[in-house]
């Protein structure tokens, strides 16, 4: 059965990039672009608090997302197994 990598606690994200980096160290690519998770700093958060957005192409799925969920410092992803 595949893995699905969810973002089930995005207010938890500090912007770190563990994730971001976890993915592309496990495709074997160096540097940010054509990345499977973008990370985005909100700058229209209330009183000046820093959010972050999380985006994840659907491709994720092909890698090890065990390793990526348990990478994350702050406990933002699930994993989800599909039929």
């Amino acid at each position: 059965m595949p893995k699905i990598l969810k973002i089930s606690f995005p207010e938890k994200c500090i912007g770190c990039e563990m994730c971001a980096i976890e993915a592309q160290r496990q495709l074997r690519k160096i540097g940010l672009e054509g990345a499977l998770i973008r990370v985005f700093r909100n700058t229209n958060s209330k009183l000046g608090n820093i959010e972050y957005a999380l985006e994840i192409d659907p491709r994720i799925s092909s890698l090890n997302v065990d390793k990526i969920q348990k990478i994350c410092p702050k406990g933002v992803f699930e994993v989800e197994e599909t039929d």
